[in-house]
C-alpha cells in the first residue's frame, strides 16, 4: 500500500508507492512568482477558481469536472447572424446511421475566426441519401468537406471487388469529391473553449467596459479585473459564433458533460471524458476548430469558367462564387 501524502516543501507533496517509487504532486503555489493575483487573473480562462476545471487542473482535485458542462460561458452572446459573403465556406461531417448523420456549414474569415451558419442532422438514413440532402443543400462554393476520421473503418454496406470499402469512400463517391480527414484529438475540446471566450473578450474590448448586466461576462471578466492587454490576449484567438437557426448546434454544446470519474483517482489521473451522448453536432464544432480551415481568396467561380463544373460538384450554385 502506499503511504500517506507528506508536503516535503511550500506547494511539493510526495507519498511513497508499494514498488518503491515516489509519487511526487507540484502544486503552482510552489512558484512564488504565483501569488494571489495571478490566480485570479490565470483563473479567468478556467471560470474562476471555484470552477471544476481550475479544480483539477490547478488544485489537483480528479473528480470535480464529473458532471459538469464541457463549455459553461456559452451563451446568448455566441448567437450571430453574420453575413458569409466574405468568407470561404467548409462543411464539416460527422457520420451516422442509428445516431444522427451531421454536417454544419462553417464560414472563415480572414482572421481564421469560425461561423456555424447551417446544420443538417438525420438518423436513419443511408449514406447517398444524406450526401444527396447535403449537395442541395449547399447553395454557395464549398472549398472542403472535412469528415471524422474514424471514417476510415471498412464496412460491409458497399463491396468494391468482393472486398468491403471504408465508410469515407462511399461519401467520396456520394459527394463527388474526396473529403479530408479532420482532426479529432480532444485538445478541440479547448480549441472551441478558447472560440468562446475569444467571442466574449472581443465584446468587452468593443464595448469599452465589460457589460454590467451580463451574468457571463461577471463571471469570465469583471471579478477578475483584467486588463486591456489580458482581453486581448484572450481575443486573439480565432473566435467562435453560431447562427440562431443552428438550435441543434447550440443545445447539444450547452449540454455537453464530462462524465463521471471511477476507479483510484489517488494512483493515475483519469482522463477527462466527455458523455457520449447527443454530441455529434458539437463533435462538428470541435473538428471545425481544431481542423485547419483556412481562408482562401484564390480568384472567382462565374458560370462558363472551367472552374464552374468543378465548383457546382463541390455544391456551389450558378452565382458569383468565391474559390
Amino acid at each position: 500500500m502506499a503511504t500517506d501524502w507528506t508536503e516535503t516543501m511550500n506547494g511539493v507533496s510526495e507519498r511513497k508507492l508499494d514498488t518503491n517509487y515516489h509519487h511526487v504532486r507540484i502544486h503552482y503555489s510552489a512558484d512564488p512568482e504565483k501569488d494571489a493575483d495571478w490566480m485570479r487573473r490565470h483563473s479567468a480562462r478556467y471560470g474562476g477558481t471555484d470552477s471544476p476545471k481550475w479544480r483539477r487542473e490547478m488544485e489537483i482535485d480528479y473528480t470535480a469536472v464529473k458532471g459538469q458542462p464541457v463549455y459553461p460561458m456559452l451563451c446568448a452572446d455566441h448567437k450571430r447572424v453574420t453575413p458569409i459573403s466574405d468568407m470561404t465556406i467548409f462543411r464539416v461531417i460527422d457520420h451516422g446511421i442509428r445516431h444522427p448523420a451531421v454536417c454544419l456549414w462553417v464560414g472563415v474569415n480572414k482572421t481564421g475566426d469560425r461561423h456555424i451558419f447551417r446544420e443538417y442532422s438525420r438518423s436513419g438514413a443511408t449514406i447517398p441519401v444524406n450526401c444527396a440532402e447535403i449537395l442541395r443543400m449547399s447553395t454557395e462554393a464549398v472549398r472542403d468537406t472535412w469528415i471524422d476520421p474514424a471514417t476510415r473503418q471498412r464496412i460491409p454496406l458497399g463491396m468494391k471487388d468482393n472486398r468491403p470499402i471504408s465508410v469515407v469512400s462511399m461519401y467520396n463517391k456520394s459527394l463527388g469529391f474526396p473529403c479530408r480527414f479532420a482532426d479529432n484529438s480532444s485538445v478541440g475540446y479547448d480549441a472551441v473553449k478558447n472560440g468562446l471566450l475569444s467571442t466574449l473578450a472581443r465584446k468587452a474590448l468593443l464595448s469599452g467596459s465589460v457589460d454590467p448586466d451580463s451574468d457571463f461576462c461577471k463571471t469570465y471578466f469583471t471579478e477578475f479585473a483584467l486588463t486591456t492587454y489580458e482581453l486581448e490576449q484572450l481575443a486573439s484567438k480565432p473566435a467562435l459564433t453560431i447562427d440562431p437557426s443552428c438550435y441543434k448546434t447550440f443545445k447539444e454544446l450547452r449540454n455537453l458533460r464530462y462524465k463521471d470519474v471511477t476507479g483510484d483517482v489517488t494512483g493515475k489521473a483519469p482522463p477527462e471524458a466527455v458523455m457520449d451522448y447527443e454530441d455529434d453536432t458539437a463533435d462538428c464544432c470541435r473538428y471545425a476548430m481544431q481542423s485547419k480551415l483556412n481562408y482562401s481568396s484564390i480568384g472567382l467561380c462565374v458560370k462558363g469558367s472551367p472552374y464552374y463544373d468543378i465548383m457546382k460538384k463541390r455544391g456551389g450554385g450558378s452565382r458569383v462564387e468565391r474559390y
